[in-house]
C-alpha cells in the first residue's frame, strides 16, 4: 500500500469519525433540550396549580404526580387547572393543549394538543410551537376530548432516546402490563384514569380493505360496531388483560411508529373507568 494512499485513508476515518461525532452530540444536545423543554411545561403547569388552589378537595391534579381523591374519572370530578393554564394564567401557555397523559414509570409525562385545522402540526412541532423532530403528543383532529368521543387517538412519534411514545414498547411485555395497567389522560375539565385491554403491532395498509384501520374507530354507529372494534383488538392483543369495553364506554387508543412490520404501528387500547 503506498504511503498516499494510506494517508487517504486515515484522513477519510477521521472525517468519518469526526461526522458521526458531530451527530452523536448534536442527537444528545436536541435530546436535552426536548427533556427541558417538557420539564419547564410540567414546571408552568404545577405553578399555576399552586397558585390557584383553593382546598384539598378542590386542589387541581399535579400532572406529574399521583392524581388527588376522587381522580377516578368515573363521577365527573375536575380536572387538573389546565384551563387556567391555558388561558390567562401564564404568558408561555399554548391553547392548543387539550390534556395531560402519564404513564407510571416510563418516559411518558406530557401535554397533549389537538389541531383540528391543522391535523398534524404537532408531528413535528413542540409544545411552544417551535420546529421539533420530536414534536409532541396530540389528539386526531376527529375526536372529540371534551364530550368525549366513543375512542379519543393520540399519537407521538416513538424517539431513540426513549421520549414521547417510544415506552409503549414495555407494552410488549405482559409482565410490564401487569404493574402498569392504567393510564392517566386528564382533560382541561376531568380528570380521569384508563384500564389497557389491548396491545397490538399492526401495518398501516390504507389501500388495503382488509386491514385493521384502528384510526378509523372515533365513534360507533350502534352497538355492533363498537363490539366489533372491541373484540378486533382483543383477538390482536399480544396477551390477554382479562378488561374489554361495552357500548357506553369510552375507550383511549395510544399509537406510535413501530418496526416489526413494514411503516407499522404500536396501539394501546384502554377504557376509561
Amino acid at each position: 500500500m503506498s504511503k498516499k494512499l494510506l494517508i487517504g485513508m486515515i484522513v477519510l476515518l477521521v472525517a468519518v469519525c469526526g461526522v458521526s461525532t458531530y451527530f452523536h452530540i448534536k442527537n444528545k444536545m436536541e435530546s436535552e433540550d426536548n427533556k427541558k423543554t417538557y420539564e419547564t411545561v410540567a414546571a408552568e403547569v404545577a405553578a399555576t396549580e399552586d397558585s390557584t388552589a383553593v382546598s384539598a378537595t378542590e386542589a387541581a391534579v399535579n400532572p406529574y404526580t399521583a392524581n388527588t381523591v376522587g381522580g377516578n374519572g368515573g363521577t365527573g370530578s375536575a380536572g387538573g387547572n389546565y384551563q387556567s393554564y391555558t388561558t390567562t394564567m401564564n404568558a408561555n401557555a399554548n391553547p392548543d393543549m387539550v390534556g395531560w397523559i402519564k404513564i407510571n414509570d416510563t418516559n411518558i409525562n406530557y401535554p397533549v394538543m389537538q389541531t383540528k385545522s391543522n391535523p398534524d402540526f404537532y408531528l413535528d412541532h413542540d409544545f411552544y410551537k417551535n420546529q421539533s423532530v420530536y414534536g409532541c403528543p396530540y389528539v386526531q383532529a376527529n375526536c372529540d376530548v371534551k364530550t368525549p368521543s366513543d375512542n379519543v387517538i393520540v399519537y407521538a412519534h416513538h424517539m431513540n432516546d426513549g421520549s414521547m411514545f417510544a415506552n409503549l414498547e414495555l407494552f410488549r411485555s405482559k409482565d410490564f402490563w401487569s404493574s402498569h395497567k392504567t393510564i392517566s389522560f386528564d382533560t382541561l375539565d376531568r380528570k380521569a384514569d384508563y384500564d389497557i385491554l389491548a396491545v397490538f403491532a399492526i401495518p398501516v395498509e390504507q389501500n388495503d380493505k382488509n386491514s385493521f384501520k384502528f384510526y378509523e374507530f372515533v365513534n360507533s354507529y350502534d352497538p355492533d360496531h363498537f363490539s366489533t372494534f372491541v373484540a378486533k383488538c382483543k383477538a390482536l392483543s399480544f396477551y390477554e388483560t382479562g378488561v374489554s369495553a361495552n357500548y357506553g364506554d369510552k375507550l383511549l387508543t395510544l399509537a406510535t411508529c413501530e418496526y416489526t412490520n413494514d411503516n407499522g404501528r404500536l396501539v394501546v387500547v384502554a377504557k376509561r373507568k
